[in-house]
């Protein structure tokens, strides 16, 4: 692997995104990039991938959400297009770029990838799902949006939400469904737990 190039990646995504990023972004910030691509190598040992797939994989977790700071909708092709400007400058292979900016694509809501690569920058991208910090990490994205978006959730109508996004969500690698979907399986759980406290509430 590159290494060279992986810490001029980095450094490079982690000064756009401290530059640019709004404050009110608890989510989508360099934090989740980095807990992104730490999930992503995790699984990429799982799956034994080759040292040039593990680079691709990498590249393309450090630079999926920096299209945030121009747009919200359709950030994933902003993304592309501030990871294909940057690596060419570097002189990296077309057929990486290429691969790079397809994983990229594939996190798009709701997630289609297309071979392994895809699948493990995909479920690296919503590994809190299975994780024990869900709910800190659920709070952090229910706060962006309400704040870019101006408006408002309820307790309860959020909980509606998450509960279905995670069920309508699957993993796609092994490792994952394994590690992260037996996790988010009891996550969901005691999200319909608190579900109905918050319903018990009104009535």
């Amino acid at each position: 692997m590159n290494q060279k190039l992986i810490k001029k990646s980095e450094s490079y995504v982690k000064n756009i995104l401290s530059e640019r990023c709004p404050n009110n972004y608890r989510y989508h910030n360099y934090y989740h990039v980095q807990k992104v691509v730490e999930a992503a190598i995790t699984i990429s040992e799982s799956e034994k991938v080759t040292d040039e797939e593990k680079e691709i994989i990498i590249l393309a977790c450090l630079f999926h959400d920096i299209g945030y700071i121009d747009i919200c909708e359709g950030h994933e092709i902003k993304s592309c297009v501030y990871a294909r400007n940057f690596l060419s400058k570097e002189n990296y292979p077309e057929k990486r770029i290429q691969q790079i900016e397809s994983c990229i694509l594939a996190t798009k809501i709701p997630q289609q990838p297309k071979n392994k690569l895809e699948m493990i920058v995909c479920d690296a991208d919503l590994h809190h799902l299975g994780s024990d910090d869900f709910l800190e990490v659920g709070n952090n994205l229910r706060y962006e949006i309400e704040y870019s978006n101006k408006i408002h959730f309820t307790d309860e109508g959020w909980l509606e939400k998450t509960i279905s996004f995670n069920k309508s969500h699957s993993y796609f690698t092994d490792y994952a469904k394994r590690i992260f979907g037996v996790k988010k399986n009891l996550n969901i759980t005691e999200l319909e737990k608190m579900l109905d406290s918050e319903r018990q509430k009104f009535k």
